[in-house]
């Protein structure tokens, strides 16, 4: 039978430097994880949106007439008229009216009377986007912040075309 001599055996300073690594190496993985993690989200909720909206310019061709594209600051929503179709912003992520926008949808006009829908169910909207039965559009373009980023949604008037333009904007230069 062989001895086990202490040349063999770990220190405990060794280990605990071990520990000591693993840890740090944990938290770094966790940090990065983190932050893919709210950019996957981020992206997730623009391509939903980009996607709704190409959805509801081609039920407004295939189905030859205007299909509207309106905003609920309530449900944080966009929903469309034609086949009621529906796209939720995720938490953190703010849609920014025009100043004259946000005066229609404070004032009540361009909403939708509370009659045409389940009573207190969306009271407070206003008409985005309008795309045509020939492809054609009006409205545009949507700006939606989401921490340090901010995309545009624009919307081509002639084709009806949605394209997305993403922005990261540095925190460090403003302090």
């Amino acid at each position: 039978m062989k001895k086990c001599s202490s040349d063999s055996a770990f220190t405990l300073v060794e280990l605990i430097v071990v520990v000591a690594i693993m840890a740090m190496g944990m938290s770094l993985f966790l940090g990065i994880n983190y932050r893919q993690r709210e950019t996957f989200n981020w992206r997730s909720n623009l391509r939903e949106l980009h996607v709704f909206l190409k959805a509801a310019r081609s039920y407004a061709v295939l189905e030859r007439r205007t299909n509207i594209c309106r905003y609920s600051s309530e449900q944080h929503s966009f929903s469309e008229s034609l086949r009621g179709k529906r796209v939720k912003l995720t938490d953190g992520v703010e849609f920014i009216l025009a100043e004259e926008q946000q005066a229609q949808l404070d004032s009540g006009v361009g909403a939708r009377a509370a009659t045409e829908v389940d009573v207190g169910r969306e009271k407070a909207q206003i008409d985005m986007v309008a795309f045509y039965a020939d492809g054609g559009a009006a409205g545009g373009p949507l700006e939606i912040h989401g921490g340090r980023r901010t995309a545009f949604l624009e919307i081509d008037p002639l084709t009806g075309e949605v394209r997305i333009e993403e922005r990261v904007s540095d925190d460090a230069g403003k302090r």
